[in-house]
């Protein structure tokens, strides 16, 4: 634990020297009358940043917790947030609101349900009058655009580029996010083909494009504006080893003899869960795998379940409480999909000291700085998941290495203050272009 300490000091005094060196840069962007002289640092006071999100609250998942990351990390430096998206209650509903759990003012637009998850995400309609007497009213600094590909990125880009307001741009999916939840896959990859065009198309109008990783990055090779991998960051002073709160877990009927193999986030189709639950069968150790979260697929998920008994207990939606203690009691973090751009669940796991096995497709690899914080399998092979299941469920030594060295790889690279200097930074070399 005291290792622990000192990495946390170390990370804080570094956070510390890039704020400094990333509000002295936006001083040079910016006027001097939004600055303040403090001892021998100048203090960026605030920047106005426009977020531009089709998938935003009530819907759940990464982007939203990668969105309420960066949000609350910029509000905490002093700049001000607003965030576009669209309304969940319709095509005729239209209003402002604060976040209650980022800060940010949030502008929703009329829209309907999105084909690929109705439940989860919306697309703004006809969008346009909304965002020209937005940018009457408003004149951000700048603009962030996630994931662009509807409607309502296209009609800020227009406005941003007759006002010469400078975007960044940030992908967080790829096409077998659409693919493998499509009841018509034929069709599913005839749009997606299409959405992919017309989303490079807007993407290279902008200034700077970033991703969680550098695999991220290469599954958008149609991109020629410059590139930038930047971690979607985790709360590393939350998400922390220790003793998991036995209240918190009173109610999901844990076995306290079992080790436990924990599945974290949306029950969709690309997160093949099916494939984890097949490989308890397969396992040789008597081992309950603990999946929490809500999604399309629950029930069809629960049916295959079924035959593990106890073994296999479903959690529904958790507050950020309860997935701690769920992760802290977790012997592993499993995460068999073939379509992760980072996997933010794997960050909070590696952040509480909980190695990971991940399936050995894009961006998931990078999680395991060369095996240092866990094992990855060879997806979609059944029998090798359950065979490096087993493996690290019965080398404890190996698993409890496994979880300090996670612990300190996140404290060096993937803490959420590192992720807005990241991106306060890069604001500023690109107004500082554009002034």
């Amino acid at each position: 634990m005291a290792e622990t300490d000192e990495s946390v000091r170390g990370a804080s005094s570094e956070m510390s020297r890039l704020a400094a060196s990333t509000a002295h840069s936006f001083c040079e962007a910016l006027t001097l009358e939004r600055c303040s002289q403090s001892a021998d640092v100048l203090i960026f006071i605030g920047m106005k940043v426009l977020i531009v999100s089709e998938v935003y609250r009530p819907g759940v998942g990464g982007v939203q917790t990668a969105l309420d990351t960066l949000i609350a990390g910029l509000k905490e430096a002093g700049d001000e947030v607003t965030v576009l998206t669209g309304s969940p209650d319709g095509l005729f509903s239209y209003f402002t609101e604060v976040d209650e759990i980022n800060g940010a003012k949030v502008l929703r637009l009329p829209a309907v349900k999105w084909i690929a998850n109705r439940d989860n995400n919306r697309v703004a309609f006809l969008p346009k009058r909304f965002v020209r007497r937005y940018f009457r009213q408003n004149q951000p600094d700048i603009i962030h655009l996630m994931t662009p590909i509807s409607w309502l990125h296209k009609a800020v880009v227009q406005q941003a580029s007759r006002r010469q307001i400078p975007i960044v741009t940030t992908n967080h999916t790829m096409a077998l996010n659409l693919v493998m939840n499509a009841k018509n896959k034929t069709i599913a990859r005839w749009f997606v083909r299409i959405v992919e065009d017309k989303m490079c198309k807007l993407v290279n109008q902008t200034a700077y494009m970033t991703a969680p990783t550098r695999a991220a990055l290469a599954t958008t090779p149609a991109i020629h504006i410059p590139t930038k991998a930047v971690s979607n960051g985790v709360n590393a002073a939350f998400y922390t080893p220790g003793k998991a709160d036995e209240k918190l877990l009173q109610r999901f009927a844990i076995d306290a003899l079992r080790p436990v193999v924990a599945y974290v986030g949306r029950l969709d189709g690309e997160k093949r869960i099916d494939l984890l639950i097949a490989a308890m069968e397969r396992l040789k150790t008597d081992a309950q795998l603990v999946i929490i979260g809500k999604g399309l697929i629950e029930k069809q998920l629960r049916s295959q379940a079924a035959r593990l008994g106890d073994r296999c207990i479903f959690t529904g939606f958790v507050s950020d409480e309860e997935k701690r203690a769920l992760l802290r009691r977790a012997d592993i973090l499993a995460m068999a999909s073939p379509a992760e751009l980072q996997c933010i669940a794997a960050l909070e796991a590696l952040a509480c000291g909980t190695p990971v096995v991940v399936s050995d497709q894009v961006a998931l690899p990078e999680l395991l700085d060369g095996g240092k914080n866990g094992a990855s399998f060879h997806y979609p092979d059944v029998n090798d998941l359950a065979h490096k299941i087993d493996e690290l469920l019965n080398d404890e030594p190996r698993r409890r290495q496994m979880g300090r060295d996670a612990r300190q790889w996140i404290i060096d690279n993937h803490t959420y203050e590192r992720t807005v200097d990241q991106y306060r930074e890069l604001y500023a070399e690109i107004v500082k272009t554009y002034s």
